[in-house]
């Protein structure tokens, strides 16, 4: 498997910059969770190539409603990414075995 990751910064007239970080991970792609213990500063950082994407708590963050609404958007969308991974290797590793039964 070759991993590889992209940026794109996107300028349109009249419109904000909009930048997008894309990764198709390898081995070599990480994902941490760094847990807030004492200090409420927890967040999650994905880093692959060079590349450091973190999404998480300020010291000065007043924890709410939509962060416990945001955190949990992120956890079903993980979950949903990995059931698919999990479905498309289980695809692939059948394609690549020939059937017994035939």
């Amino acid at each position: 498997m070759s991993g590889y990751g992209y940026t794109t910064i996107t300028m349109k007239p009249d419109t904000s910059p909009r930048v997008s970080l894309y990764i198709t991970p390898d081995e070599h792609a990480r994902v941490f969770y760094h847990p807030s213990k004492e200090d409420p500063h927890a967040f999650v950082s994905v880093e692959y190539a060079g590349t450091q994407m973190s999404i998480g708590l300020t010291a000065n963050t007043r924890v709410t409603d939509v962060h416990v609404r945001f955190a949990r958007e992120l956890l079903t969308a993980a979950a949903a990414f990995l059931a698919d991974c999990e479905r498309l290797r289980d695809e692939h590793a059948k394609q690549a075995t020939p059937d017994k039964a035939a």
